[in-house]
């Protein structure tokens, strides 16, 4: 929009918050008009500007004001950036991929600082609010003076300094977050954010404080299937075999069932910069930031536990070798009531000096210790308890003492969720038309907890020399960094604790305390949710649960019928710091660096060209301690259940390594006219194994239940991924803030790391699942003309032993040794991987109208293979995706809808190595401002407008492992600026 003179005031104003462009004066020194980039428009045209005049391949997104990012989430903006995909978590952006390289192959810096993380190296920008955010840099290609880390890109948030933009500034801003899916919380939730800057003596102190607080409550609503056997043996069941494999491969699921959980989640961020700068030569910059997630999740989840397959009596195989169709003669029908809550923290203290040294030399030095902490809060990171019955219901027929599942039907061949029912028995064994209150007993309880510390301490110092002579030499850069990471993992289990045996237990629980829910509307936004088969569920109180455990625990005669855990009050409660850690990881990290850096300027045959050269230097020091607990043995505890017998006392773990690289790269552009740039760009770029992979303990994974045995192995000596890139790119900027562009990409990386599962035994543990034992106790009750169930073998075998029925198996020394999982990270693949980034945005000229669209398209020789059984090698993240946003701005009122498209990717393996694969996804988003005066604008944002779903699945689209389904959301708000 065109602001004239009588308005210069408002114009400055904009300037001052870094959203106009400079004002020109005409010869007589009077300013004619002032261009304004303010909102959509304006931080479009800035990012298209920081595009064009950088070196090298760089995407950016500005704030389209002060304290006003494009979303609220920065991964959701980030996804709209050519060649930029996004994971999701509880519905909402969490980490990025870029170019097919997943979120651990990308660096996020805050200000050019490395920042740590939890749980691996990729940052989770749900961590952080979008406020205090002024820029987002993606650096597609490397260069020496980057931080080193990103393999597909380095992306760089900057934050709002105070002298940059001179003068009071004050933005207060709420939204009132409505999230369709909420059950349990609140219809609305608050989201508030502020932010003030000043400058005193004549612009030489600067001071700023924001801070933000959002509040969400909302529902997931899941099917899942937490494990797809491979090559079960079904002995006793009529089969219809339809599978066409070479090899005979068949897999079949261990379980099915539903999940509702409730989501409570609070975000705080803050952040303190304070500035001084005492001349023209020198700046100081002292900041603080903060960010924090407290998280609580109430799950409930219904469900059927499968034999294995042993007590099959019917089933279907389809031809890709999948069990479509099963029928189980018993089996258990469960409640998991559960709640998880953590919390995150992060904290950053830096220091920046900028010193002007001459006039060609200028100095920087960046100092900063931070810390990443995650740890369970309350009860623990996941806390559970299991009721239910031994049987559940087959509603539609209560007289067949079965559980079924069905993956396919008609109509949703693939895209749906599985249904499944059980039939109902008493605890007498005959048959029941529904579940009662008073068939509502306990079997297992535990809680998991976990505490995830990283400290980071960086010095980063840096030089910039700029030749004052004419040469095609135009500047050099060099520097040195050093970065310290102290990274620390301490897990406790407390096993699945045995409380009770179903019918035996529902005396410990009033009959009335259940609540009947309807399953009506679950998971309706999948096609084939109208034939779910249980039509209710039984609930109550986590507090009510939990209180009948206790009772449990505490009555002594309960002893004689069944077995209980006297520890598990204890376990509950014991939190990391009393001393129930189960296994203690840390890893000490310390990287140093050098580089230097050339930059010319020339022309070739009047085209202007700038070239940037540099070299980077890296040695990396690992070293690695751990404490675990050896597994002495295994137990069978009942029916499905297993657990490990630990020792008494921890051993010691220790390991390390070193490694060196060298990192050169270059990057040269040409103007071929005043509109076209062709850029070519060559580097040599790493990215670290994740800091969890680099521990040195071994982990046994979960509790031993058959199928599911699993160790993972951790390996400290790990050497980094390295990747040779090559850029060529043209670009044709055509109008103001319009443009198209084209770019190739290709990159050749090694050391790829290679999480191989192998079937391994361990010491001396033994299998009394497939011991004499347990192969003469089948035989006795298929003699008798029964059903060799796991809850009917585990009590024969107590039965031929002598002992109580509900008395805990161990493995003897008759048995076979137990064969594993073993899971570990080795380096030794190279890859290639190459694609295509096409992008265009047009401003249509005096109307208000844009639009922008690109699409990234990825292939390599890294693709996973559906149908081999053997462990390959093959990357994660990689996928095909596409953007396209249309735009309405004028003075007052500017609107955008924006769509957002990912293909299929593959997003790691199981404990069986087989290829788990996320489907395409794709989303509509639109927001609305409307400027009421000169300080306050009004908004609405919706997300996920079309309430789309979310599928997870193994190998093929019928061997579903999760299904989620969450809603849209809805923003209100305004927004005021002083």
């Amino acid at each position: 929009m065109l602001i004239k003179k009588n308005i210069l005031s408002s114009s400055i104003a904009f300037a001052l918050l870094g959203s106009t462009m400079p004002a020109w004066a005409d010869q007589s020194g009077m300013i004619e008009e002032v261009i304004v980039q303010g909102g959509i428009r304006g931080s479009l045209m800035q990012a298209v500007d920081r595009k064009r005049n950088a070196n090298g391949v760089v995407d950016a997104i500005t704030a389209e004001d002060m304290g006003k990012f494009p979303d609220g989430n920065l991964a959701e903006s980030l996804q709209r950036i050519t060649g930029v995909s996004i994971n999701r978590s509880n519905g909402e952006g969490s980490k990025i991929t870029v170019r097919g390289m997943g979120p651990e192959f990308n660096l996020v810096t805050l200000n050019g600082r490395q920042m740590p993380t939890v749980g691996g190296r990729s940052f989770d920008f749900g961590d952080i609010a979008s406020e205090s955010v002024s820029a987002v840099e993606v650096y597609k290609t490397s260069r020496a003076d980057l931080t080193s880390g990103g393999i597909g890109a380095t992306v760089n948030l900057e934050t709002t300094r105070p002298l940059d933009v001179p003068g009071f500034k004050a933005v207060v801003s709420s939204k009132a977050v409505m999230d369709s899916s909420d059950v349990k919380g609140d219809d609305v939730t608050p989201e508030i954010a502020a932010m003030f800057s000043n400058t005193f003596a004549d612009d030489t102190i600067g001071v700023l404080v924001s801070a933000s607080y959002q509040d969400r409550d909302n529902r997931e609503q899941k099917a899942a299937v937490d494990n797809w056997i491979p090559n079960v043996n079904l002995t006793n069941a009529t089969v219809v075999d339809n599978n066409t494999r070479a090899d005979g491969s068949t897999w079949y699921a261990q379980n099915a069932g539903y999940n509702i959980q409730d989501n409570s989640r609070q975000r705080l961020n803050g952040q303190l910069v304070l500035q001084y700068a005492p001349s023209d030569s020198l700046k100081a910059t002292l900041d603080y930031t903060t960010s924090g997630v407290d998280f609580e999740s109430n799950r409930r989840g219904i469900g059927v536990w499968f034999n294995n397959g042993a007590s099959a009596t019917a089933a279907t195989i389809n031809e890709n070798g999948t069990y479509t169709h099963v029928e189980e003669a018993g089996g258990d029908y469960a409640t998991n009531v559960s709640r998880a809550e953590y919390s995150t923290e992060n904290e950053s203290f830096g220091l920046n000096l900028e010193w002007q040294a001459s006039d060609t030399l200028s100095f920087e030095l960046d100092a900063h210790s931070s810390s990443a902490v995650s740890q369970g809060e309350g009860l623990g990171n996941d806390a559970y308890l299991i009721v239910g019955n031994t049987s559940g219901a087959d509603f539609a027929d209560p007289t067949a003492n079965t559980a079924t599942i069905n993956m396919k039907n008609a109509m949703y061949p693939s895209s749906g969720i599985p249904i499944w029912g059980m039939s109902l028995q008493d605890v007498n064994g005959l048959p029941q038309a529904e579940l009662l209150g008073s068939d509502m007993g306990s079997l297992f309880a535990g809680v998991t907890d976990k505490y995830v510390e990283n400290e980071m301490t960086q010095f980063q110092i840096s030089g910039n020399w700029e030749n004052a002579d004419e040469g095609a030499l135009r500047s050099i850069q060099f520097g040195f960094s050093r970065t310290e990471q102290d990274f620390k993992d301490q897990n406790a289990d407390s096993g699945q604790l045995p409380a009770g045996w179903w019918g035996y237990s529902a005396m410990y629980w009033a009959d009335d305390l259940w609540e009947r829910n309807s399953t009506a509307g679950l998971l309706d936004g999948f096609g084939n949710s109208g034939d779910i088969a249980v039509p209710y569920y039984l609930d109550a109180s986590f507090e009510d649960i939990a209180n009948g455990y206790e009772t449990i625990i505490d009555t002594a005669e309960y002893w004689g019928q069944c077995c209980y855990a006297a520890s598990w009050p204890a376990e509950l409660d014991g939190k990391l710091g009393a001393g129930s850690i189960d296994t203690d990881a840390r890893v000490n990290e310390v990287v140093t660096s050098v580089y230097t850096q050339l930059t010319f300027e020339d022309s070739f045959n009047g085209m202007p060209i700038n070239a940037t050269a540099g070299l980077r230097y890296e040695e990396a020091k690992v070293e690695s301690k751990g404490l675990e607990i050896p597994v002495l043995n295994m137990a069978w505890v009942g029916g499905n259940e297993w657990s490990y017998i630990r020792a008494d006392e921890q051993s010691f773990s220790s390991g390390g390594g070193t490694t060196k690289q060298f990192l050169p790269s270059f990057d040269i552009s040409m103007d071929i006219s005043d509109e076209v740039i062709t850029r070519f760009a060559y580097s040599r770029s790493l990215a670290r194994p994740s800091i969890g992979a680099l521990r040195s303990t071994t982990d046994f994974v979960g509790n031993p239940k058959v199928g599911q045995r699993k160790i993972s192995v951790g390996n400290p000596n790990l050497k980094p991924y390295l990747s040779d890139n090559f850029d060529l790119s043209v670009e044709y900027y055509y109008g103001e803030g319009s443009y198209v562009s084209a770019g190739y990409f290709k990159k050749v990386v090694d050391n790829f790391l290679v999480n191989t599962t192998t079937e391994e035994t361990y010491g001396d543990l033994r299998d009394a699942y497939i011991g004499e034992r347990a192969l003469a106790a089948r035989a006795l009750i298929e003699g008798a003309g029964g059903q060799a169930t796991d809850p009917a073998t585990f009590e024969q075998i107590n039965v031929t032993q002598g002992a109580a029925v509900t008395d805990q198996i161990t493995g003897a020394a008759t048995d076979p040794l137990t064969t594993f999982f073993v899971s570990r990270d080795t380096n030794g693949e190279m890859a290639n991987l190459s694609g295509w980034e096409l992008a265009a945005q047009h401003m249509f000229a005096d109307t208000g109208w844009g639009v922008l669209a690109n699409a990234t398209i990825v292939n390599g020789d890294v693709d996973a293979d559906r149908d081999t059984t053997d462990s390959q090698f093959a990357l994660e993240g990689m996928s095909d995706s596409a953007n396209f946003s249309v735009f309405y701005e004028t003075d007052v009122l500017s609107a955008r809808v924006s769509y957002n498209w990912r293909d299929e990717y593959l997003s790691g393996f199981d404990q069986h190595s087989s290829p788990v694969f996320n489907e395409e996804y794709s989303q509509i988003d639109a927001n609305v401002n409307y400027q009421v005066n000169d300080n306050l604008s009004v908004f609405v944002e919706g997300l996920n407008l079309t309430d789309e779903t979310q599928r997870v699945y193994v190998r093929y689209s019928e061997q579903l492992l999760d299904a989620s389904q969450y809603g849209a959301i809805y923003n209100i708000g305004a927004r005021y600026k002083f």
